[in-house]
């Protein structure tokens, strides 16, 4: 395969809140869980922000990074599972506020927690075929805007974006090989008109990570099966980290090496982050990697099923490095608020027009 990322760009909430501070208005969770779920702070959207602004601001980044010029974008793909449109494309919304090219092929990608993953690789069999040179992908969440005062995943909803310019030169890193296993189960879904993602196996589930390692296992192990790879040939993994314990589970079932999956969980410092949480782990790992490391991807959706991937770093990784809008840098770069202003920015307590209607 020729095709592989150019560049990336990551855009996180400033406003951050403490899970102990979540904890004294509900008390609804043994506080012993925040350490073996590896729970401390999680994002808080601003009163401006949503999935499309997140979206946005790192596309941003990934395009002055890459130094390729808009109209050499051929696509552009948006991957998540809370757009603030129901029908519309809020991808094309991205077309005008980066200025690309109007004869774009610009779509939003719905694939639940792995979006963005789905989405990239779509676009990277867009330009392996001819059909563009240059792709731009998004994977983009609003967790906490999607779930309910009073959930025990309130503890851990959070919010971010990563986008990735793909193509076929000044590679940083180039995409080797996929493998993708899925089956229906709504262990998490959303239905129309519904504003909150619903647990469908409530809190058994959201501790268990019920439905995790059925699609993790046989994807990861496909992929290490079709490229004859072996775990050990692999110098970093970017795993499910909704909480800390997924990156638990699927390090020993798929028997990787602690050190090539703990040092990229970020569940502590930002929380689930759903559609940019694994890609933000990447660009975690991209930040600081070295040419020739193999990368690791094993991406999970709720009722979406898992994608494992691996793409190896290139030796423009050196001179093409980020010096700055490091992951690590944003993490750092953060407002602590208490729980009522995150219901206010948040905007938990107004209710949904298709609600409202009810009332008429």
């Amino acid at each position: 395969m020729d095709t592989g990322i150019v560049a990336y760009g990551v855009a996180l909430p400033k406003h951050r809140i403490e899970a102990q501070e979540i904890w004294k208005t509900w008390k609804n969770i043994a506080t012993s869980f925040f350490d073996v779920l590896s729970i401390s702070e999680r994002g808080v959207l601003g009163p401006e922000e949503d999935t499309l602004t997140l979206a946005v601001a790192a596309a941003k980044q990934a395009l002055e990074r890459s130094s390729i010029g808009t109209d050499k974008i051929g696509a552009v793909l948006l991957g998540t599972g809370t757009s603030p449109y129901a029908t519309k494309a809020a991808a094309t919304v991205m077309v005008d506020a980066l200025g690309l090219p109007n004869i774009i092929l610009a779509t939003d990608v719905q694939c639940a927690e792995k979006s963005g993953s789905t989405a990239l690789w779509l676009a990277a069999g867009l330009i392996e075929s001819g059909q563009v040179e240059y792709a731009l992908v998004i994977g983009a969440d609003t967790m906490n805007r999607h779930t309910p005062p009073g959930m025990v995943l309130e503890y851990v909803a959070s919010a971010g974006a990563v986008a990735f310019v793909l193509g076929k030169e000044n590679l940083i890193a180039k995409l080797e090989a996929r493998a993708s296993h899925a089956h229906d189960q709504n262990d998490y879904f959303r239905t129309e008109g519904e504003r909150y993602i619903q647990p469908g196996a409530g809190f058994y589930g959201w501790v268990a990570n019920w439905g995790l390692l059925e699609h993790v296992v046989p994807a990861g192990k496909a992929l290490f099966e079709n490229t004859g790879l072996k775990p050990e040939d692999f110098s970093k993994f970017a795993v499910p980290q909704k909480t800390g314990f997924r990156p638990l589970m699927t390090m020993g079932e798929l028997n990787l090496d602690m050190m090539q999956v703990l040092p990229y969980v970020l569940t502590p410092q930002i929380g689930d982050c759903g559609a940019a949480g694994v890609p933000l782990s990447l660009a975690h790992i991209l930040d600081f990697a070295e040419a020739g490391e193999r990368i690791g991807v094993i991406d999970f959706g709720s009722g979406a099923g898992c994608d494992a991937w691996s793409l190896v770093v290139t030796d423009e990784i050196e001179a093409r490095r980020p010096s700055s809008g490091l992951v690590i840098e944003q993490l750092d770069d953060k407002i602590m608020v208490d729980y009522a202003t995150m219901l206010k920015y948040e905007q938990k307590m107004i209710q949904s027009p298709h609600r409202l209607s009810n009332f008429y």
